[in-house]
């Protein structure tokens, strides 16, 4: 009998609500603190930008790490509630989730999952029409962006902040200064409905995406 699925799409999401806490407590010390006042002084927005931008690195880790263990256990033969994931001939399902990391891996101590392109091409080799490849594909130039604005804080390129800032025009119709992604990320999405942050409405959307897969 094929093995469940366990609650991954679960586990995204609480280490999701875990990763935006971050921020959110941020703003709430300041709008708690007197103006003026060594507290506010030290939550200026600056640095609140800072704690967005690493609430967003944990949100995009942790996206990272579903499309891995989904995949895998797809590749083990896992069934979810979208079903089984057919191997493409002449592979068979793996035995164990360390043998299919050895294969799909190809021997490599980590995986990369950011870059949507080789992604679909990862799994297009071991699966047929798999569900990671079809709902990546489906938004792939969306995920460029999400993996633009994670480059851009930990990088500090002239290449890196070109993406972003081609990133931020895209979704949010603007440049920010200095390329930072904090400001991004703080900035309220104005098509959102109830008014949302960048950071929670790119959150929410890999959330969506990820209901799709597993």
């Amino acid at each position: 009998m094929p093995r469940r699925m366990p609650g991954l799409t679960g586990d995204l999401q609480d280490k999701i609500r875990t990763a935006t806490a971050i921020s959110q407590a941020g703003e709430l010390v300041r709008a708690a603190v007197a103006p003026g006042s060594k507290a506010s002084v030290a939550f200026r927005p600056s640095r609140l930008e800072a704690l967005y931008e690493l609430s967003y690195l944990r949100v995009f880790v942790s996206w990272e790490t579903f499309l891995e263990e989904t995949f895998l256990r797809y590749t083990c033969g896992y069934t979810s509630v979208h079903g089984m994931a057919t191997m493409r001939a002449p592979l068979s399902y793996y035995p164990s989730l360390s043998v299919a990391f050895a294969a799909v891996g190809s021997g490599n101590d980590f995986m990369l999952w950011h870059n949507p392109t080789k992604v679909i091409a990862r799994v297009n080799r071991f699966v047929v029409n798999g569900l990671h490849a079809q709902v990546i594909s489906s938004q792939s130039t969306l995920l460029e962006h999400f993996a633009a604005i994670r480059h851009r804080i930990v990088h500090d390129q002239a290449d890196a902040r070109k993406k972003f800032d081609f990133a931020s025009v895209q979704l949010a119709g603007r440049r920010y200064p200095a390329s930072r992604p904090g400001r991004l990320l703080r900035d309220w999405n104005p098509n959102a409905t109830p008014p949302q942050r960048w950071l929670e409405t790119i959150a929410d959307e890999l959330l969506s995406l990820a209901g799709q897969i597993a």
